[in-house]
């Protein structure tokens, strides 16, 4: 009996210990990998971690497409995929004429939705989404191993069609998602 209530105060402290350690530490690629490794698709590379408004994302790239995913504690601090899914996935690897590859997803029961894409072409440096409800335009870019995201989190279900705009410095229009922009 001595032995058993030692080893449950022994286990006590232990986790006493761990756990509030476990908490303190900031995702790692390491934990990416860890949890997308039974995933059919493997992920090759993790291009993102890090907090965005007092949120934890990840970018990664599988063999067939780029994701972007929400990361966060559980009880014991491991850290896990929120909803144990990605927020949302554009096709990998991009066409040979691509400029910008997106995607818009949501999640429903939250009436949030996300419009996410790589941003190829060098000289757009300034995207736009448009939906019915309106244009959101300040819409960051996250830049990481030479790959440069944008990822607009709104208020609301997905409104279509959604126009994804992408500008130059000038502020010429140089990409349309929904209508076709004139080559130089």
């Amino acid at each position: 009996m001595k032995k058993i209530i030692l080893g449950i105060v022994f286990t006590l402290i232990i986790c006493s210990l761990i756990i509030p350690s476990n908490h303190l530490q900031q995702p790692t690629e390491k934990d990416v990998l860890y949890l997308t490794k039974n995933w059919s698709e493997s992920v090759e590379e993790v291009y993102f971690i890090n907090e965005i408004d007092e949120r934890w994302l990840t970018i990664f790239r599988t063999s067939q497409s780029t994701s972007v995913a929400e990361l966060k504690q559980n009880w014991f601090g491991t850290w896990i995929l929120s909803d144990g899914n990605t927020l949302s996935s554009t096709y990998y690897p991009p066409l040979e004429d691509d400029q910008i590859t997106w995607s818009a997803s949501g999640k429903s029961k939250e009436n949030i939705s996300y419009y996410f894409g790589e941003v190829i072409d060098p000289e757009i440096v300034k995207i736009t989404v448009e939906t019915q409800r309106g244009i959101f335009e300040n819409v960051p870019f996250i830049e990481s191993a030479g790959q440069r995201f944008f990822l607009k989190r709104a208020e609301g279900s997905i409104f279509l069609p959604v126009n994804i705009c992408g500008f130059s410095n000038s502020g010429e229009l140089i990409y349309s998602s929904v209508k076709k922009i004139p080559f130089k």
